[in-house]
């Protein structure tokens, strides 16, 4: 058996969110209600220079103050992950890949509807950032790989995402 939706009411709807209370039927057949969250795919790329360094872009948001993550960001309506991958990497680094390689993507949650695709982005052009509002201060850094991979394991970058993605690229490129 599985779970039966029976009823929806939307509780918080916003550009790009959507908080729902759904009523269901669990698969032991008890009714319920429970809390869904949507929001679009996201997409991290993990941009890998031809000396093995990893460019990684340091902000300060507003929720958890200055973080350091691998560029990433929404699919937009309309994009594939990878398409969105390739537009974030332009806007937050300033750089462009001839190569991309599928890593894989996970859940965000259980009782949320988006995915994190993760891309390995090799032969990189450095340009210019093209930086939106919500993205303003972005500073590109490069670190070894071994860095990276320390930070991610020690918990030290604060989106989950990140150490993930560091992980799954370090592990693809230890493995080619």
């Amino acid at each position: 058996m599985s779970w039966e939706q029976h009823g929806r009411e939307t509780r918080l709807k916003a550009p790009g969110l959507a908080v729902h209370l759904d009523q269901v039927v669990r698969p032991d057949g008890r009714p319920g209600e429970v809390w869904v969250t949507e929001q679009p795919d996201g997409a991290l790329i993990v941009p890998v220079d031809d000396q093995g360094r990893v460019g990684m872009v340091r902000s300060v948001t507003y929720v958890h103050g200055e973080i350091v993550t691998p560029p990433g960001g929404h699919v937009e309506p309309g994009e594939s992950p990878e398409e969105a991958g390739r537009r974030e990497l332009r806007e937050e680094a300033g750089l462009t890949a001839r190569e991309w390689t599928a890593l894989g993507s996970v859940v965000l949650g259980t009782r949320n509807t988006a995915s994190l695709h993760f891309f390995l982005a090799r032969g990189l052009t450095l340009g210019e950032q093209r930086l939106t509002d919500s993205e303003f201060g972005m500073v590109l850094e490069w670190w070894e790989m071994s860095d990276a991979v320390k930070a991610a394991y020690g918990g030290r970058l604060a989106l989950s995402g990140s150490s993930l993605g560091i992980l799954l690229a370090a592990h693809h490129l230890a493995s080619a």
